[in-house]
Parts: structure tokens; C-alpha cells; sequence
């Protein structure tokens, strides 16, 4: 966005000054330059004034969000504002929906806080904190920053937040006004919080983390690319922000799903919605859900594409502001989610099966008794069931199938081999390998925060016994987020201290068979099943420590495809012929009325309308035929003869008008629709003169209204001339596209534009009975 907005302040003749804030970053300076694309200077003195905090860790034996939400009801009963911060937005529902069960005189004075509110439900959340009308919140990290919420006393931390700088953030929403402040920690079992209850000065000692920020994330400048273009076209050799040869492969495929439009000289994109930035959700990955209450069209909330099908699937329990809903309906087509209001005593979870596909690999390197590298790769997450669990005891009710599409995405990840030797060591020993790789790989995760701006719910990881490209057992971290964020890199540079730190939490955890503070994960896809805590530590200790095996084989690092940048091709000349035009027929055709649309009660009864002219132009003939009403019987004849039909807004209008004049159901001829096949690329319908004057150079000659006339007063020769042009240019339109890829109109923003069509033989005649003859006849002729 900052891109962006630099791009247009320069087109404009601005240069605006930036001036970027933040109080808890380790790498302010690298983080502005990589934001913003310029030379920064840093100033890092502080002169902030604050009253004493105090910080107070809890490390409960029971529930610690039942502690929690005791804790937070206390605290606003003795009359302290207070904000509870959780790390999961189900978790934030519930700590809300329990805290007004306890306390119901507090129901207007405390409410939770998340992304996925209504844009007005989260202006009123914060208008009243501010003025003080509200005294309590619990909130995501949706809160952490960047609103002025006034004068808070009490931060309950609810699970250490996964960094420093989070930590930092959150226990800097109290303390502002002139009185002291409290920050509570209340761990969680899960392997970092436990970590910071063990060695609390590791708490204050510890630096804040680097941001990581990956400036490039192709799907992140796809999808402003799209935006930049309708704020200005892209331009080949005029663009001063975008580096349009470096980004050509993301143009291309931009392209192909028809969200650019080349412009007719091959030197600038344009786009084809007039507002793309609806699409995009800067809040999250993928395109956003709407929530709406069943029976009604009032939107409740809303949901990233990232987070829908694993939340609101079909029988998911959702929760909004402390009501719980049922998901009675997930249409993915249209993006909208249906639930009702309901009382459930269990909560929902979902199971799934992931697999991993190495695209490309871009580093590796053999570090003590192991390999690891880094590379492109391909997720792909099945989800397979939900769990039913009660509400009170987690106790599981029942494990109901789902029938979902797969989430598949490209990202960036690396992944460390475990050896043969290795392997065989543990099989041989006894211990579960698989449990034993399992249980690194959530270990790895829960302690990866602790070397970059990072939580478990921004990387994923999968453990493979066998992975077929690696040829062995290995472990995969990754980004999970689509085209990567710098995360796994950061893996990769400290696979090692990662490792090391990894071995120190699950030896130094006195469970004897792995728990939430060592190697259990919270959003397991399979259950926390398979695990072996002592296989885990083992296999840990073998790659760092066991010289004896000798080195792994080094991985070899496939080769990178070098992509060749080609220049734009310039417009040819028309070419006016098809290039298997003898091998099938094709039929164009054009018809005009008797009766217009206000004569029969609207477009709607076209049907009513009655043919006055009709020119069928053929593919294999020089001349047009004319029919008239009284001879369509023959018409008929030939259009089941032809391969392939084709017309502008035939479908819609002029099948309508011949329909009552036959048996045959015309919908069902092989039809190409010009018009159809334009408004399905552009999401809007352009008319035949528009495109014919701009892809051409040659207009019509009249309009309908006009042909109306003619019939009206029996001038026929001329009718049958203007229909005759008609079918010409709807020919030389279609002839066009199939030579040259596209056809061109004219851009909102005044520039030809490209229309992209793939009119190619094997899309317009795949299945056909010819070309099914022709294989046949080509299996004869090898025989």
C-alpha cells in the first residue's frame, strides 16, 4: 500500500515525507527501508513518561482460561478497567460468554474484541473504552496498537503472545495515565509459557524480536498489482515504483485470470474490475466471508478466506460476542456463511491430513548430523472431520465426517533430513519413529517465536517418515501464509540454535510422555497422534551430537529455472482465415425482428418478437444465405449440421426469437456466444459496435431499432444488408480472437485494451464426434 501510495504522489509531482512509529521493534531502520522502498534516519531515543508497572506470572493447575476469566471479573469489580488479551479469537468468545455467565450486572460494561466485527461494532467498542463507558475487554491482537483506547489499569496476558514484541505491545495498553498498572502473565501448558515460568529473568532479559517482512510475497504484489493498475496503468517503460520485468511472471498469470488487461499495443496493463480494492483483505490471506444470520440478510461478521473452512465449516460452533451460532450452510461459490443462534454445551475442532510438495529448492547446506534446506513448496491441507468436545473437560462427544475441497498453496519453507542411521538407531531401540518426528516438529514450531517476530499460528510444519523427493525421513517448517513471509528463511539461518533450544524444552519437561508443554500442539491436524516424547529427544540428540554415523548425505540443490523475460508483441495484421477451418464448419449467424421489445411486454418475451431476416454465414462458402420466416425449416437443418455456432448474444436473444419455430432445443447446439464469452472475462457486457469499431476499425451501420424500421416499412434489401454486415463483423470478430489470442476495447481510463479469449481448437471442439473420428481413425491407421 505504501507501494502505492508512493506511486501516485510521484505521478502527481509529490514527494511526501514518511515518518514511521513503533516502540517495540528491534530493526526499525531495515523495517521503514523494506516498508517503504527509501532511505530512512532512526531516532531511538526515548522520553516517554510512564507510571511503575508491576508484572505478576501465574502458572496455574487448572484451566487457565477459567482463571482468566475469574481474574478479569475480579479486577472490574473492584472498579479497575481491564484488558484480557488471548492468542485465538474462539478463545476470546468464550472468556467473554463466561465472564457475563459469572457476572451478569457486568453484561454492558465489558464485550470482547476481534477481527471478523463489523466495522461499526469495533468503532463502538473503542469509542467507549475511550470515554470510559466500558471497563472491560477481551480482545486478539486486534487491540494491541495504533487506537487510543484511553486509561487502562490491568493487562491480563492469557498465554505468553509468542514475542517480545507482542508481549510488549499488550502490556503497553495500561500504565498510561499517572497511577500504576498491572501485568498479569497467566501461562498456558504450552511449551513457551512454561519456558518463561521456569526462567522468568529470560522474560526481561530477552531483546525484541526482528520484523521479518518479505517485500516481494508474489501473492501479496499480485493482488496490489491489480490495484496500482486501476490507480494507473502499468507501464513498460514509463513505471518509476514497480520493477515491471522482475514482476512478469506475476503480470502473465494476472492475465491469464483475466485481472489485467494488456493494452492493444502490448505496453501497459489496465484493470479489468473498476474497483479491485474491494477484493483485497489487508487483514488476513484469501478472500473475506460474510456471516450472516439465517433467515435474514444482516451481516454478523465476517471471515478470511484463510481461516473460513477451518472455522465455519458446515456443524461448526462460531462465536460473536459471547452468542454462540450454529454453521448451518458454507457456500463457497457466492463466499457467504449462514448460522442461527443456539446454546451448545461442546465446542467444535477440526482434523486434517496435510501434505508437502518441494517446488524448488533454493539453499542447503549440512550442519552436525544433519541436512537442512530451504525452497518453494506446495501445501496442500485436506480437511477430513470435526470433533465435537464438551465445554467443561474437553471430554470428546463424537467425530463427524466433512466433505470440504482441499486448501492448497504455494509458500516457502525448510525442512531438516533425518538420516537413515538415525532412523534405523530409534526402530531398533524400540521407541515410535513416526511419534518421535512428530512430536520435533510441534516442538520446533512452539520454539521458533523465540528467534523471529513470530507465533505458532503464523508457520505450519509436517513430519514425513518417508517424504519421496527427500528420499528419506524429514521434518518441514513453513510459512503459513500463501508465498511466504520471511519466517522459514529465518528457520533455516538458525536450524541449528533451533534445534538446540528444541532438545533443551522437551529434556528439561518432567511429563514422562509429552504434554502441552513440551511437544503436545493446540492446532494439531491429527490429533497430537502419533507422539513419542523419548523417540522426540532421542532423534534431536542424534543429529546434533553423534559423530559416530558420519555426515548425511548432502542434499543437491535442484537448479533453478531461469525464466526469460519477453518483450510485448506488437499488433500483426488480421488475419482472415481459420486455421482448421476445413476441418470443421462454422456458422455465423444474425437476425432482426418484427416486433421490438415494447411491442411484446419487454425483453423478457422476446420469444414474442418473430423473425423478419436471418443470415447464416458458413465457414466452407463465399456467400451469406438469407432466410426469411416461412423457409427456418432448412435453417434448422443446417445449424445441426455445423460444428460449432457462433453469434453475439445468441443465447439471450436470438435462440429466444427461433425457439418457437422448432422442436430442437437450440440451447443444446455446440454455441460460442461472443458476448457470453466477454462479459464472463470483464464482468460486464460490452455491445457488438463497441468491440468491432475498437478491434477492427469498422462500425455498424445502424441499430435495432433502425432494422425495425426498414421491416416496418418493407425496405428488405437494406434490411438484409445491415443484417449482413452484421454477421461480417461478428465473423471477422471471432476470426480476430482466434488468431490473435484477444480482442480490444476501449478502458474506463480511455486506453485499446485487451480482451484475452482462448478460441483454440482443442478448447472450442474437445469432444467433439469429429475430433473423436479423428482419433479413431488415427488408432486405425497405427494398427
Amino acid at each position: 500500500m505504501l507501494r502505492r501510495l508512493r506511486r501516485l504522489c510521484r505521478h502527481y509531482g509529490s514527494e511526501p515525507q514518511y515518518i514511521l512509529a513503533s516502540a517495540t521493534i528491534a530493526n526499525p531502520g531495515e523495517l521503514a527501508r523494506l516498508l517503504t522502498g527509501m532511505e530512512v534516519k532512526v531516532i531511538e531515543e526515548n522520553g516517554a513518561p510512564h507510571s511503575g508497572r508491576h508484572f505478576l506470572f501465574l502458572n496455574p493447575d487448572t484451566s487457565s482460561a477459567q482463571v482468566a476469566s475469574r481474574i478479569f471479573v475480579r479486577a472490574l469489580q473492584y472498579g479497575l478497567a481491564t484488558i484480557c488479551f488471548t492468542q485465538a479469537r474462539k478463545l476470546t468468545e468464550l472468556l467473554h460468554l463466561w465472564a457475563i455467565r459469572s457476572a451478569p450486572e457486568l453484561k454492558r460494561r465489558i464485550s470482547s474484541y476481534r477481527a471478523g466485527f463489523l466495522p461499526e461494532e469495533r468503532r463502538e467498542i473503542e469509542q467507549q473504552l475511550s470515554s470510559g463507558a466500558m471497563l472491560g475487554v477481551i480482545s486478539t491482537s486486534a487491540l494491541e496498537m495504533g487506537i487510543d483506547i484511553g486509561g487502562l489499569d490491568v493487562c491480563l496476558l492469557l498465554g505468553y503472545p509468542g514475542t517480545m514484541v507482542t508481549a510488549w505491545q499488550r502490556s503497553g495498553r495500561v500504565g498510561r495515565l499517572d497511577r500504576d498498572s498491572l501485568v498479569i502473565l497467566l501461562a498456558q501448558p504450552d511449551a513457551l509459557d512454561q519456558y518463561f515460568m521456569k526462567y522468568p529473568e529470560e522474560f526481561f532479559s530477552r531483546g525484541i524480536e526482528a520484523a521479518i517482512l518479505d517485500p516481494d510475497n508474489p501473492y501479496v504484489v499480485r493482488s496490489h498489482l491489480t490495484c496500482a493498475a486501476q490507480e494507473l496503468p502499468l507501464r513498460l517503460t514509463r513505471e518509476t515504483i514497480y520493477d515491471i520485468p522482475a514482476l512478469q511472471d506475476s503480470i502473465l498469470e494476472l492475465e491469464k485470470q483475466h485481472h489485467l488487461l494488456r493494452s492493444a499495443v502490448g505496453d501497459s496493463w489496465y484493470a479489468r474490475s473498476r474497483y479491485p480494492q474491494k477484493e483485497v483483505n489487508i487483514r488476513g490471506m484469501g478472500e473475506s466471508y460474510a456471516i450472516f444470520k439465517s433467515g435474514t440478510k444482516r451481516a454478523i461478521g465476517s471471515i478470511d478466506g484463510h481461516r473460513a473452512l477451518k472455522e465455519c465449516h458446515p456443524g461448526a460452533i462460531y462465536l460473536h460476542k459471547a452468542t454462540s451460532y450454529l454453521v448451518e450452510r458454507l457456500d463457497l461459490e457466492r463466499r457467504n456463511i449462514w448460522v442461527s443462534e443456539v446454546e451448545p454445551q461442546y465446542f467444535t475442532r477440526i482434523l486434517t491430513d496435510k501434505e508437502t510438495e518441494i517446488l524448488e529448492v533454493h539453499d542447503s547446506r549440512t550442519l552436525a548430523n544433519f541436512t537442512v534446506s530451504t525452497g518453494r513448496l506446495k501445501v496442500t491441507e485436506r480437511i477430513l472431520s470435526y470433533e465435537k468436545r464438551r465445554l467443561q473437560g474437553q471430554e470428546l462427544i463424537g467425530v463427524l465426517p466433512l466433505e470440504l475441497p482441499p486448501q492448497i498453496f504455494e509458500t516457502v519453507g525448510m525442512w531438516v533430513e533425518v538420516s537413515d542411521p538415525i532412523k534405523n538407531t530409534i526402530q531398533q531401540s524400540g521407541a515410535h519413529f513416526m511419534g518421535g518426528i512428530h512430536a520435533l516438529e510441534h516442538a520446533m514450531i512452539s520454539m521458533f517465536p523465540l528467534f523471529a517476530l513470530a507465533d505458532r499460528y503464523d508457520i505450519g510444519g509436517i513430519a514425513h517418515a518417508l517424504h519421496p523427493q527427500v528420499g528419506r525421513a524429514a521434518v518441514f517448517i513453513y510459512d503459513g501464509y500463501p508465498g511466504g513471509v520471511g519466517l522459514a528463511v529465518r528457520a533455516y539461518e538458525q536450524a541449528e540454535s533451533l534445534l538446540r533450544k528444541t532438545r533443551e524444552l522437551i529434556a528439561a519437561c518432567p511429563c514422562e510422555d509429552g504434554c502441552p508443554s513440551c511437544i503436545h500442539s493446540p492446532k494439531c491436524g491429527s490429533g497430537n497422534k502419533p507422539l513419542d516424547k523419548a523417540a522426540a529427544l532421542q532423534v534431536t540428540e542424534l543429529m546434533l551430537d553423534m559423530e559416530s554415523m558420519g555426515p548425511p548425505p548432502t542434499a543437491v540443490a535442484a537448479p533453478v529455472e531461469l525464466v526469460e523475460i519477453v518483450e510485448a508483441p506488437s499488433l500483426v495484421p488480421l488475419e482472415v482465415n481459420l486455421p482448421w477451418g476445413q476441418t470443421y464448419q462454422v456458422a455465423w449467424l444474425d437476425l432482426e425482428t418484427q416486433f421490438s421489445a415494447e411491442e411484446v411486454g419487454g425483453w423478457s418475451k422476446c420469444r414474442l418478437m418473430k423473425v423478419s431476416v436471418l443470415v447464416l454465414d458458413k465457414s466452407r462458402e463465399a456467400l451469406s444465405e438469407v432466410f426469411l420466416e416461412s423457409d427456418l425449416d432448412r435453417l434448422f437443418q443446417q445449424l445441426q449440421a455445423a460444428d460449432l455456432v457462433v453469434g453475439f448474444n445468441i443465447k439471450r436473444f436470438d435462440y429466444q426469437v427461433l425457439q418457437p419455430y422448432t422442436s430442437l432445443d437450440l440451447q443444446s447446439l455446440p454455441t460460442l456466444d461472443i458476448l457470453e464469452e466477454v462479459h464472463r472475462i470483464l464482468g460486464f457486457r460490452l455491445s457488438l459496435g463497441h468491440l468491432a469499431e475498437k478491434t477492427l476499425g469498422v462500425g455498424k451501420t445502424g441499430d435495432g431499432l433502425q432494422a425495425l424500421k426498414l421491416y416496418q416499412e418493407g425496405r428488405m434489401s437494406e434490411l438484409i444488408s445491415y443484417c449482413r454486415h452484421d454477421v461480417q463483423i461478428t465473423r471477422q470478430l471471432f476470426e480476430f480472437g482466434v488468431n490473435q489470442g484477444h480482442l480490444i476495447y476501449q478502458h474506463r481510463q480511455g486506453a485499446l485494451v485487451r480482451v484475452p479469449v482462448d478460441w483454440s481448437q482443442g478448447k472450442l471442439f474437445e469432444g467433439s464426434g469429429k475430433e473423436a473420428g479423428k482419433e479413431q481413425m488415427v488408432k486405425g491407421q497405427k494398427g
